[in-house]
C-alpha cells in the first residue's frame, strides 16, 4: 500500500479556450513512494463510450444518466503506476478536490411546465393602440372584477378576453429565467418584471437600470432579500426623488431595511442549485493500492466552482443561472455603463473584476458596500482605497494590525463602524483619544465584538 502524506491543490483559472478544461493541479506526497507533482484535474466533453480516454485516463461522470461530460486526471508521464492504481488515485484526487456528484438547476413545478413564449405570443391578437403599460404591474393572471373594470374604462379598445389572455401570458413569461425572456421585453412592461419575477439579480437590474421601476421593485420581496445595501439605498433614493410612496413594510425603518442583510430573508426562496442531502450516508470505499485519511485536505472550490466536480454548467453559469461573462464580454458591458451604473456595480463586483476595472470604478461605493473586500485585496490596492467610506463597510474583516497601521486614514470626526466592529481592549487603550465610541454604540456591535471583549471594553468606557 502506498501511503499518502499530503495532497496540495493549486487553483487554476477556468479558461474556456483550452481543449482540456483544467480546474486544479495536484502535488501528492507519499511516505513510501516518490512524490507526484503536476497531476492535472480536468473535465472534457465525452466523445466515445469507452471508460478510458485515448491517453488511458479513467473517466468519472457527474451523472451516469448523462455522460456528456466527464472529469479525469492526467498524471505526469514519468510515474510508474498501473492503470488501476491511476484510477484509484484519480478518484481520491477528484473526491478531495470537491465531491463526485451532479450539478443541475433546481426548478419548481411551475417552471418545469412547457411554456413556449414565441408560440403563445403569436396566438395573442394585439389590438391597435395597445401599450404594455396600460395594465398595472400588480395585476396577475387572475383578475378581479374591480381591476378588470378599471382597465376596461381606461382602455375601451381592449376586450376582457384579450386582457385575460395577455395577463396569463406575461405571468408565465416572467416565470422563465430572465435570460429566456430577454427577447420579449418589448411585449411586457418592465415594471411588471420588477414586480413579479423572483429570479432578478442585482447585476441584471443594473444592466437594465434605465428600465427599472423602483415603485414596483420595492414589493418584490424575494429580490429585495438578495440586494446589496447599495442598491437598496438606490431604490429608496429614487422613490424619494420621484416623490413616490414608499412601501409601508419598511417606510418607518429605512435604515434597517438598507443595512440589514436578513431583511425579507423569509421571502428568499429561490435556489437554483440542488441542495446536498444531509441525511445521505457517505459512501465508504476500501482502497486497494493507497492509504489516505480522506477529507483531511478537502478543498471546497473557488469562484469558478460549485460543490462537486464541475460540469459544464457549473463552469459557465452562476448560482442563479446567468452565464458568467468572459473578460471580453464584460469589457463590452462595462464600457457601456453610465456613471450611475458604474457606481452601483462597484458594490457587487467580485475581486477579479474590481482589479480589472480599478481605474474606472467608484471606489467610494466599493469601499463602503462591497462584501467581497478582503484585507489582502485592500493591501494590494491601497492607492485606490477610500478609507472614510471603508469605515462604514459592514462586511469586510480586518486584522488588528491593519487597523493600527491605517488608523489615521479613517475619518474620526464621528464613529467609525468598521473599527468598532473590530474593537479590542488593546486597540481602545492605544487609540482611546482617537476612536469615538460609547457604551450605547458599543452595544450595537455586541455580536461582532464578542462577550468577553465587550465586558472588558464596557468596564474601560465606564471609568
Amino acid at each position: 500500500m502506498l501511503k499518502i502524506k499530503n495532497i496540495e491543490f493549486i487553483k487554476t483559472v477556468y479558461d474556456e479556450s483550452l481543449s482540456h478544461n483544467i480546474f486544479s493541479i495536484a502535488n501528492i506526497q507519499f511516505s513510501n513512494y516518490p512524490p507526484i507533482n503536476g497531476a492535472l484535474l480536468y473535465w472534457k466533453k465525452n466523445t466515445s463510450r469507452s471508460e478510458f480516454t485515448p491517453e488511458g485516463d479513467y473517466k468519472f461522470f457527474y451523472d451516469m444518466a448523462n455522460i456528456t461530460y466527464y472529469a479525469s486526471v492526467k498524471f505526469p508521464k514519468n510515474i510508474k503506476l498501473t492503470r488501476d492504481q491511476k484510477q484509484e488515485l484519480a478518484y481520491i484526487l477528484l473526491d478531495e478536490r470537491g465531491s463526485i456528484g451532479t450539478y443541475s438547476f433546481k426548478t419548481n413545478r411551475s417552471r418545469r411546465k412547457k411554456f413556449n413564449p414565441k408560440k403563445t405570443l403569436e396566438k395573442l391578437n394585439f389590438p391597435e393602440g395597445f401599450s404594455v403599460d396600460c395594465i398595472p404591474s400588480y395585476v396577475g393572471p387572475i383578475i378581479d372584477e374591480l381591476d378588470m373594470n378599471q382597465i376596461l374604462d381606461a382602455n375601451p379598445h381592449l376586450t376582457k378576453k384579450f386582457i385575460h389572455d395577455y395577463c396569463f401570458w406575461r405571468y408565465n413569461l416572467v416565470k422563465l429565467h430572465p435570460s429566456e425572456f430577454e427577447a420579449y421585453l418589448d411585449y411586457v412592461d418592465f415594471a411588471y418584471i420588477c414586480y413579479a419575477c423572483d429570479q432578478l439579480t442585482e447585476k441584471y437590474l443594473i444592466d437594465h437600470l434605465d428600465k427599472v421601476d423602483v415603485s414596483s421593485l420595492q414589493y418584490n420581496y424575494p429580490v429585495l432579500s438578495r440586494l446589496s445595501a447599495s442598491f437598496k439605498k438606490y431604490i429608496v433614493d429614487e422613490l424619494k426623488r420621484q416623490k413616490l410612496k414608499i412601501n409601508e413594510h419598511f417606510e418607518e425603518e429605512i435604515e434597517m431595511f438598507i443595512e440589514d442583510e436578513t431583511y425579507f430573508s423569509e421571502y428568499s426562496t429561490v435556489h437554483l442549485l440542488d441542495d446536498e442531502d444531509d441525511n445521505e450516508e457517505e459512501e465508504i470505499l476500501d482502497y486497494q493500492f493507497f492509504e489516505y485519511d480522506r477529507g483531511q485536505y478537502k478543498w471546497y472550490g473557488s469562484e469558478h466552482m460549485v460543490k462537486g466536480i464541475p460540469s459544464l454548467a457549473s463552469q459557465i453559469y452562476d448560482d442563479y443561472g446567468f452565464k458568467k461573462h468572459t473578460n471580453k464580454e464584460m469589457d463590452v458591458i462595462f464600457n457601456q455603463y453610465t456613471k450611475q451604473q458604474v457606481s452601483l456595480i462597484s458594490a457587487v463586483l467580485e475581486p477579479h473584476w474590481l482589479h480589472r476595472y480599478r481605474e474606472k470604478l467608484d471606489w467610494t461605493t466599493a469601499c463602503q458596500y462591497n462584501a467581497y473586500l478582503t484585507e489582502d485585496f485592500l493591501n494590494e490596492h491601497l492607492h485606490y482605497i477610500d478609507f472614510e467610506a471603508l469605515g462604514y463597510n459592514l462586511w469586510c474583516e480586518l486584522s488588528e494590525a491593519f487597523i493600527k497601521k491605517h488608523m489615521n486614514q479613517f475619518n474620526h470626526n464621528k464613529p467609525v463602524p468598521i473599527i468598532i466592529r473590530h474593537l479590542t481592549e488593546e486597540l481602545y487603550l492605544n487609540f482611546k483619544d482617537t476612536i469615538k465610541v460609547d457604551s450605547d454604540l458599543l452595544y450595537q456591535y455586541y455580536d461582532f465584538v464578542g462577550n468577553e471583549e465587550y465586558e472588558r471594553l464596557q468596564n474601560l468606557l465606564s471609568e
